[in-house]
């Protein structure tokens, strides 16, 4: 009995060891487990030097990243990422090796020229296509300290109206164009005009009789019949042999109609100043009849004519040099006093033609300079506005606007639409005061509307919007789609968002057109003001809501120092 009990205890105790081995073994496996998940898990910090600097001075902030030694990691390079803080420097990545792990650290050197207290934003870094975000954090830019009992305290001067500061920019664009009129009239006259002046000079040296010869076996070594330009053939045929008999016979044959020149060949036959054939007047009347039936009727000869008609120009060259009587010493002073007059008169119409191409040049070329002055002055001055890829691309600037410091970064400096205050003016519970930009080029326009109140009233941010929806209506918008939805901006500023589309009335515009907008609206309501900010831009515009993410990733409410 007493050995029975034995063996059963002995099994028991092995059952509780047992028991006792498997609940250990769990527990190792989950802490395995748990470590094994903590130690891959993704570690993303950021961290600065000082959160207490002076105006300018620079904070270094770190981004520390432990990621696997194959994730691939990237950083936020774009300025507008630690707004509103300038981006001064980004370090260079430093890597560092942790057993499987790589500790990256990457540095951004930032800083601010107001005093106040700002926000780093929320910084996102993507491990493997995975965002990830740092902590924002609060830093305070201190004023430079001044001792105001040694400097002597002036008054606020007025404003004064400066002269906007005259730009050169003219002067090496016309230096330019100059260079380049001068080269283009070099290559033109002493290339183009030079070359083919020697080229003409050297035919016209040739005596009429052998240069009309020599045209004819040009011509018939052209391609003018293969590619079956009858006209332009028949042209360069008639040319020939109506310059041949202007030059040896001297009657005006290259601007005489058909029948023009035979009556003034038949006269010079029957005043004997020329011994031609009837037939070969005949021939010459056929050619040109039919030269005139190709060109002006579009009439295609049969090959067998073109033949014929070629070589018939060349019997009527040769024959009409046969009929020509010997030219005496006084004939031939006047047909060189003739040929000096042709040259002359080529002269001053390629002198004329030159002189047209010089002042169209100077028409186009001070025209272009003109029309660019004008739509940039134009431009400068906001009468038209900028285009979308001007808003994006330029230097964007940061302004604050109001009592309240309400600070954001725009394309352009917002136009003051309030009167400043007087002095001597009575002082109000609220003071509000309007800023806005709106371009023609660039459906796009921004408004700030920011109240400062002495003495807050009770008021939500609901009836604000409410306010400002009837605002709209009373001002001409119609058709409006209106949605509500919470927003905080990244340097952590709350508010309402107010957004849709309507039909908005152009008040730029001298003829009060409306057009389709986008808008949006935010209403925040910080310290002892309200700011509202109101953009609207092409629906479905993929730059206007780019340039209204960057506006709203800029906002920036700086503390005063007299109001903490």
């Amino acid at each position: 009995m007493n050995k029975e009990v034995r063996i059963m205890n002995e099994k028991l105790q092995r059952s509780k060891v047992a028991k006792a081995s498997l609940r250990m073994c769990t527990f190792w496996m989950l802490f395995f487990f748990l470590f094994t998940t903590i130690a891959s898990a993704q570690k993303v910090e950021a961290v600065v030097d000082s959160t207490h600097i002076k105006i300018g001075e620079e904070i270094k902030l770190s981004i520390q990243v432990e990621a696997d030694t194959s994730a691939t990691v990237v950083f936020p390079e774009a300025n507008n990422s630690f707004m509103p803080l300038e981006l001064l420097e980004a370090y260079k990545t430093d890597t560092v090796k942790k057993n499987a792990k790589y500790s990256l650290i990457k540095k951004y050197g930032v800083t601010q020229f107001d005093s106040g207290t700002y926000f780093i934003p929320k910084q996102k870094i993507l491990i493997n296509n995975k965002p990830y975000f740092t902590d924002s954090i609060r830093v305070a830019v201190a004023d430079v300290v001044v001792d105001t009992l040694k400097q002597k305290m002036f008054d606020i001067k007025k404003i004064t109206a400066v002269e906007k500061a005259s730009s050169t920019w003219w002067i090496y664009l016309l230096i330019v164009l100059g260079l380049l009129a001068l080269f283009g009239a070099y290559f033109y006259f002493f290339v183009f005009q030079l070359k083919a002046k020697k080229k003409k000079k050297k035919k016209a040296e040739i005596p009429p009789y052998d240069r009309a010869l020599l045209q004819l076996n040009e011509l018939d070594k052209s391609k003018l019949l293969l590619n079956s330009e009858y006209k332009d053939y028949y042209s360069e045929l008639t040319n020939i042999v109506r310059q041949y008999i202007e030059e040896e016979v001297r009657i005006d044959a290259l601007e005489s109609t058909t029948a023009e020149l035979i009556r003034k060949i038949e006269a010079q036959k029957n005043a004997g100043y020329l011994d031609l054939k009837d037939d070969t007047i005949k021939n010459l009347k056929n050619v040109l009849q039919t030269a005139d039936l190709v060109k002006f009727a579009k009439s295609k000869p049969d090959d067998n004519i073109i033949k014929a008609d070629r070589n018939l120009v060349e019997n009527i060259v040769v024959e009409t040099k046969d009929a020509i009587p010997e030219i005496s010493d006084e004939e031939l002073r006047k047909d060189e006093e003739y040929k000096l007059k042709l040259i002359e008169e080529q002269r001053k119409k390629q002198r004329f033609r030159n002189t047209v191409i010089g002042v169209v040049a100077m028409i186009i070329a001070f025209g272009g300079l003109i029309g660019y002055a004008t739509l940039e002055y134009v431009k400068e001055n906001t009468y038209v506005g900028h285009s979308m890829s001007d808003l994006l691309e330029d230097e964007w600037v940061t302004s604050k606007y109001g009592t309240s410091d309400f600070t954001i970064s725009t394309p352009k400096v917002l136009k003051r639409m309030t009167p400043l205050k007087v002095k001597d003016t009575i002082p109000l519970t609220s003071e509000t005061e309007i800023y806005s930009y709106q371009s023609h080029l660039a459906p796009f326009s921004v408004d700030l509307e920011v109240t400062t109140f002495k003495q807050k009233p009770e008021i939500t941010l609901d009836g604000i919007a409410e306010k400002m929806l009837k605002k709209l209506e009373a001002d001409g918008a119609k058709k409006l789609i209106v949605k509500y939805d919470e927003y905080e901006s990244s340097t952590g500023i709350k508010g309402l968002k107010m957004y849709g589309s309507g039909i908005f009335v152009d008040d730029l515009s001298p003829f009060s057109s409306t057009q389709d907008r986008a808008y949006e609206a935010y209403i925040f309501e910080e310290g002892r003001g309200v700011q509202v900010l109101i953009m609207m831009y092409t629906e479905y515009d993929e730059d206007g809501k780019k340039i209204v993410d960057r506006i709203l990733s800029s906002i920036a409410l700086i503390e005063k120092k007299n109001d903490r």
